[in-house]
């Protein structure tokens, strides 16, 4: 039984980033992002609710967690985007966003 409970985790994991990246292709596609406010704010969804709260409900923390990571995978997908059109030097640069 413990088996099965692990490899559904595993493939709801699998699901979530799965999605999470086809989220992130058609966020890319509709809007211009600046990567850098991505990068610089995701780890602040984690950081301000543990300073302002000292109990956080665990169903709570688990969708800020899954807040985090969808931000992070669209940082660097869209790092991936730049890295592939425009070179390693483009992505590195500040002043281009997209």
């Amino acid at each position: 039984m413990k088996v099965l409970t692990w490899l559904l985790y595993i493939i709801l994991m699998m699901a979530f980033v799965l999605g999470s990246l086809g989220l992130c292709r058609k966020i890319i596609k509709k809007h211009k992002v600046n990567r850098w406010i991505i990068g610089f704010s995701a780890p602040l969804v984690l950081i301000i609710p543990k300073i302002l709260f000292d109990n956080i409900n665990p169903i709570v923390w688990t969708i800020l967690v899954a807040i985090f990571i969808v931000l992070y995978l669209l940082f660097f997908e869209i790092n991936r985007e730049i890295s592939e059109t425009k070179g390693i030097k483009a992505t590195m640069d500040i002043r281009k966003t997209r």
